[in-house]
């Protein structure tokens, strides 16, 4: 068979590792009925209202600001997490669309054996991807704008009117995400050029050239969140203070390690 005709996939420990770190699975699996949302009916305002409202009840929000924060977060590790996981170590793209994503909030089963009632995310009817030969940072820039502008940038926006975030807090609940998938990975390629590469070259793409269309943004989105001192570099950007409050404060005992409330 000719490689051009082989269907594209992920070796089976390399799903298994994305189902170990971020919960992804590519199976659809049989959802409750209570509270489960295709992505893409989070762009009707009055849905995304209501299933915001729902959910602060189920996850113990006080409010839907609170709930449209979180819930950002909880997306940002289930879908953007995995997406650039596998694009930059795996070199293998996930086009996750807004119809072939939902959310759902686990049962009870499951929330006592996880201990967290935050929703998962199931996929249906995904195909992976890889560049062709010398072609990888057009590949890139298509991975990219699928996630970003074709995706998460209005979901971001519907969350944000319906919650009454700015979208600044929800793009830095993305951008805490983001960071440790790259200082992470930079500790566990050692040994792999390729890789360690990659991870330099995607995490400085993403952070610092990249246009604002490839967001769906008017600016790079991500670029306002990395010091002059921290271009580039992922793993310094864990130690420091976020530039925005999350808001977790307000459903917790604590506060984030790195929120600016407490300073």
């Amino acid at each position: 068979m000719e490689r051009d005709n082989m269907p594209i996939n992920l070796a089976p420990a390399q799903w298994k590792e994305l189902e170990a770190r971020f919960k992804f699975t590519p199976e659809k699996k049989d959802l409750p009925a209570a509270l489960s949302i295709v992505a893409q009916d989070l762009l009707d305002l009055e849905k995304c209202e209501s299933y915001l409202d729902q959910l602060a009840n189920e996850i113990g929000a006080p409010s839907r600001r609170i709930a449209a924060s979180m819930l950002a977060k909880r997306y940002a590790f289930l879908f953007v997490a995995p997406v650039l996981y596998a694009m930059t170590v795996y070199n293998k793209g996930l086009p996750l669309t807004l119809n072939n994503c939902r959310l759902a909030s686990p049962d009870e089963s499951e929330s006592k054996a996880s201990g967290s009632k935050f929703p998962n995310l199931s996929v249906d009817g995904l195909e992976v991807t890889e560049p062709e030969a010398g072609k990888r940072l057009e590949w890139r820039e298509q991975m990219l704008r699928q996630l970003f502008a074709e995706h998460l940038s209005p979901l971001f926006r519907s969350l944000s009117a319906a919650g009454k975030v700015p979208l600044a807090i929800l793009w830095e609940n993305a951008f805490v995400r983001i960071a440790p998938l790259y200082e992470d990975g930079l500790e566990e390629a050692e040994g792999d050029p390729s890789v360690i590469q990659r991870l330099h070259d995607d995490f400085k793409f993403m952070t610092e050239t990249a246009s604002a269309d490839l967001f769906g943004e008017r600016r790079n989105p991500l670029a306002r969140f990395i010091k002059p001192s921290h271009a580039g570099i992922a793993g310094e950007m864990l130690a420091s203070i976020r530039q925005t409050c999350c808001f977790y404060y307000e459903m917790s005992s604590e506060y984030c390690r790195a929120c600016p409330k407490p300073l």
